[in-house]
């Protein structure tokens, strides 16, 4: 028996089980089928190591054992993602602020693939919710959504709308070291493709090859260039999504 590769796969299995919900959380589903695609290699992969871990002679996919490692494999993973999604629904670390009692540990723990370390995560979140509460009317107008834990949905409207950039959001990471990460520009492209789909866009153009396409360019520029507020609205951006456009015509 291999204890070292029975203990990586069920370390493999946990972690993957707890990344899918992370990252179905940050884009808006848990259906995509690029992290649908990226949790099967991860059973696979655990099947493989827990089988082969057990199994004294060559493990083979084909047979009685593999579906019995199989079963195992979902379940860890099953079990891991089930626990995950409880324990990231229960509101935690709160802060009081401007009245308001706010819990961050959603908003702390949804950003953890853009700003990887937790302190920082924790002082970004507690300077957008106190940028916020700061304008009375927007303390009002986020009030149900800032106290039942749905930071995450006030950073993603404040963030989509022109309107809301004399808030100055962005000072909050400007000491930040925002890196890419390949789970970010993932979770990028599969937004933009869930907009995309069933469009007049789609109609014309190759929305992979346009996604792909933006991924890259916008990747050329440090992170914390593209996620201030004028970026989009900048004449780069508009010369990438024109060039883009182009490349991706059907």
């Amino acid at each position: 028996m291999n204890v070292f590769k029975i203990v990586i796969g069920f370390i493999l299995l946990i972690s993957s089980g707890a990344e899918y919900v992370n990252a179905g959380r940050q884009i808006g589903s848990f259906y995509s089928p690029v992290i649908i695609f990226m949790c099967l290699l991860s059973i696979l992969a655990g099947t493989w190591l827990i089988g082969s871990g057990f199994t004294i002679k060559k493990f083979k996919f084909k047979s009685v054992n593999f579906i019995k490692f199989l079963i195992i494999s979902i379940v860890t993973f099953a079990s891991s993602a089930i626990f995950n999604l409880g324990s990231e629904r229960t509101p935690s670390h709160f802060i009081k602020i401007n009245g308001l009692e706010i819990p961050l540990g959603n908003c702390i723990i949804g950003n953890k693939n853009i700003i990887p370390d937790l302190e920082e995560r924790k002082e970004y979140c507690k300077c957008f919710v106190e940028k916020i509460t700061n304008q009375p009317e927007l303390r009002q107008k986020f009030k149900n959504q800032l106290e039942n834990n749905k930071v995450l949905d006030v950073i993603q409207d404040v963030y989509s709308k022109p309107s809301y950039s004399y808030l100055k959001i962005e000072d909050c990471i400007k000491s930040i070291e925002m890196k890419w990460t390949d789970k970010l520009v993932n979770s990028m492209k599969s937004n933009w493709k869930k907009q995309l789909t069933g469009t007049e866009f789609e109609e014309t153009n190759d929305i992979d090859l346009y996604c792909d396409c933006l991924a890259d360019e916008y990747q050329k520029f440090p992170l914390d260039v593209v996620t201030k507020d004028n970026f989009f609205e900048s004449d780069k951006a508009s010369d990438i999504m024109d060039k883009c456009s182009d490349q991706s015509i059907r």
